[in-house]
């Protein structure tokens, strides 16, 4: 009788020091907020993810024998925040809520029921539920799970802007049938709204296609993977940031493809999807991504394009040129606009002229013009009184523009009658855009509007060390290979760049000094004797 009561006593003890050890944090059926399923019986299902255990409500009818695996497909299908996934072929548990992704794997992964832990060769789908379980999974190495329990709220879906067929301003197509196409940009956040009308069916790319085909403001790629609106000078263009890409739903569907059917009365949407609230997310490709995305920004209608609001490219008379440069029975005029200021002269000529060659004339002849060359045109510069100097804004390029279309720059050859303009697009207003498949870049078309002034004939005081007592004699100008400097015996000859940088230098031996310039990249100098300067060309 002793020995029975000992181990008895032996058995208590055991049995209430285990669970005196047993410390796991848990919750009860009172304190679920968000319940799931149907049926008399019940469980608790609760997800350690990181240092955050989450808890639902499950009901079940017992008779129907629901696994755990079950359990969480049912819960899964529920909550659009909870994302479940099993691989057969890795034999990989991967579950996903919000922004907390938990990956459990065949010899990792860990779950216990009302405390006890279930063997892992016991996987979810054979595990039958019961009445009253508490059924947790986790991935804690330890045997113990201690992390406070939150029940989770009962799940809402976010609430995606719309707008009707009547609000739209600016209907583009025709026909009988008609759909509403809106297109939400990230940054800024910015949603706006077309109609489109139309006779034949369409799918979600021709519908896009016609949508841009009509609207001259908006532009994307073949793929349809970015979109680019141009109004004057605003611009809203995909915003590349990683996982980011276009979704597109119709009439609500988030798992709309290019190929699907655009009817009457459709309302298609497209967004990006970094920019927009994901929900129900799903594995793909070793990541995750959400099956569906919603936009809460207002939609705005778009106003038909003012086409007398469209600046026109400036220009200027060949009569009301100034200053003419070169001999010949060939005119051009070329203007050159910086951001603050547009100029222009005329330039004369026979045979056969680039706008290399006229820029390198006027630059010879003009004291106070002067253009680097980089492998390309690297800034034009021109000298308003000492100190001021008109050059581009940095990091800016140049756009070549002849009569008015953008054309080869340097190498382009001139025709009689041709008007020339040098433009940075700091000067311009955006009108157009194009997605470049080969770069993956957006260019731009710019007009520039801004009024040309004639450059006056310079005067002896214009420009960098025009005064006639400091000029030296240099020659030939604009020069190729060698030229020819007028010196004085013993004097030092320097060769500048237009930073000041010495370029070469030598001592004169007689009153004629011959440099050799022809590995002298094309551009303007300077060549300094004594106390006398020269500007000269090389081409």
């Amino acid at each position: 009788m002793k020995k029975v009561l000992f181990f008895i006593a032996i058995f208590c003890a055991v049995l209430f020091g285990a669970k005196a050890q047993n410390t796991d944090a848990t919750i009860s059926k009172n304190d679920i907020i968000y319940w799931v399923g149907s049926g008399d019986d019940s469980v608790i299902f609760v997800l350690n993810i990181d240092t955050t255990s989450l808890a639902w409500g499950y009901h079940f009818d017992a008779n129907n024998e629901p696994t755990v695996e079950d359990m969480i497909a049912d819960i899964d299908a529920a909550d659009p925040r909870l994302a479940y996934t099993i691989s057969w072929e890795t034999y990989e548990y991967t579950f996903y809520y919000v922004n907390h992704p938990l990956k459990l794997m065949a010899d990792e992964f860990r779950f216990k029921v009302n405390g006890v832990l279930a063997s892992v060769l016991e996987d979810f789908e054979d595990y039958d539920l019961a009445d009253n379980m508490i059924v947790v999974v986790s991935t804690s190495a330890s045997d113990t799970w201690i992390t406070p329990i939150v029940p989770v709220t009962v799940a809402t879906m976010p609430v995606d802007a719309t707008i009707s067929a009547e609000d739209i301003l600016y209907w583009v197509g025709e026909g009988s049938n008609e759909a509403v196409i809106a297109i939400n940009w990230g940054v800024p956040d910015t949603a706006l709204a077309w109609g489109l009308r139309f006779n034949d069916n369409l799918t979600v790319t021709t519908a896009l296609q016609a949508l841009v085909a009509a609207e001259s403001r908006l532009s994307t790629n073949s793929a349809m993977s970015t979109f680019d609106y141009t109004d004057g000078n605003v611009n809203l263009t995909f915003q590349s940031t990683s996982g980011n890409y276009m979704q597109f739903i119709l009439n609500g569907n988030p798992q709309a493809g290019l190929s699907s059917a655009v009817t009457d009365g459709a309302f298609l949407k497209v967004g990006e999807s970094a920019y927009g609230i994901g929900y129900d997310s799903t594995a793909f490709g070793g990541s995750w991504y959400p099956m569906g995305v919603v936009w809460p920004t207002p939609i705005h209608p778009v106003m038909a394009p003012d086409t007398t609001a469209i600046p026109e490219e400036a220009t200027i008379a060949f009569s009301d040129i100034l200053y003419w440069v070169g001999e010949g029975t060939n005119e051009a005029v070329m203007a050159v606009n910086w951001a603050d200021t547009a100029l222009a002269w005329g330039y004369r000529w026979n045979g056969t002229a680039t706008v290399a060659d006229m820029m390198t004339d006027i630059a010879a002849a003009d004291p106070r013009f002067s253009y680097t060359v980089n492998g390309y045109l690297d800034d034009i510069l021109f000298v308003v009184a000492e100190g001021d100097t008109l050059r581009k804004v940095p990091f800016s390029y140049w756009e070549s523009k002849n009569n008015g279309v953008s054309d080869a720059g340097m190498g382009q050859t001139l025709v009689n009658g041709d008007f020339e303009k040098w433009a940075e697009p700091a000067a311009g207003v955006v009108v157009d855009s194009t997605y470049d498949e080969t770069y993956n870049y957006w260019w731009y078309t710019y007009v520039y509007p801004m009024a040309i002034t004639p450059v006056s004939i310079p005067t002896s005081h214009d420009g960098i060390n025009n005064h006639e007592t400091t000029r030296i004699i240099a020659y030939p100008n604009p020069c190729t290979e060698n030229i020819r400097v007028q010196t004085s015996v013993n004097e030092e000859v320097v060769v500048y760049n237009l930073q000041g940088a010495v370029i070469m230098s030598t001592v004169a031996q007689g009153e004629i000094t011959t440099l050799d310039v022809n590995n002298l990249p094309s551009g303007v100098y300077f060549v300094k004797s004594g106390s006398k300067t020269a500007k000269i060309v090389k081409r």
